[in-house]
């Protein structure tokens, strides 16, 4: 798994530095801030770290992002949605099996650095619910809230919004791929 995050990381950021060259032959004419205020949908994956690696071997899911331009180079951000992580092993729901769902609420900016390459950074809190088998065989569950902070990068390509950010709370963490779309 390691050496796939290693891959892909390497993969996204010979990318990245290919669209900068790109954009580095451009000329110099004053970008126009377009329009000040876009909404993003994304699809997240996200292989987790430190204590959350321990139970779970990958996880995604849905994110909007609200984005408003004060400069052509910097925005503001909202992002919110859902992560879901399911167990490492689902054919054995024991007691020691839970299923986590995350909803985030940051807020942050976002930098251009050229056109297409930007670099995020959001911070805010997580409302974990984890699920696991109580009981008699019934669901239970408990909830709790963390602060969260998620520093990233990102490639525009039109519209579209790929992204790889570290998120982080209560000693644990993810590395998460975001793909998304602003309309």
């Amino acid at each position: 798994m390691k050496k796939q995050l290693l891959i892909l990381t390497a993969l996204f950021l010979l990318f990245s530095v290919s669209l900068w060259a790109q954009d580095a032959k451009l000329s110099d004419a004053k970008p126009s801030i377009g329009k000040k205020f876009k909404v993003g949908l994304g699809l997240d994956v996200a292989i987790p770290t430190g204590a959350l690696g321990t139970f779970y071997s990958v996880g995604g899911g849905l994110s909007l992002r609200f984005l408003y331009k004060v400069t052509p180079e910097f925005g503001v951000t909202f992002t919110t949605g859902f992560d879901v992580f399911p167990p490492k092993n689902l054919n054995s729901l024991n007691s020691n099996s839970k299923a986590t769902l995350n909803i985030p609420f940051k807020l942050g900016g976002r930098y251009k650095f050229t056109d297409k390459i930007y670099g995020i950074m959001e911070v805010g809190s997580t409302h974990t619910i984890t699920y696991y088998k109580g009981t008699s065989n019934s669901v239970a569950h408990v909830s709790a809230n963390s602060f969260t902070y998620a520093p990233g990068v990102g490639v525009l390509l039109g519209g579209f919004d790929v992204s790889l950010r570290y998120e982080g709370y209560r000693n644990a963490g993810f590395i998460g791929l975001r793909l998304g779309f602003f309309f």
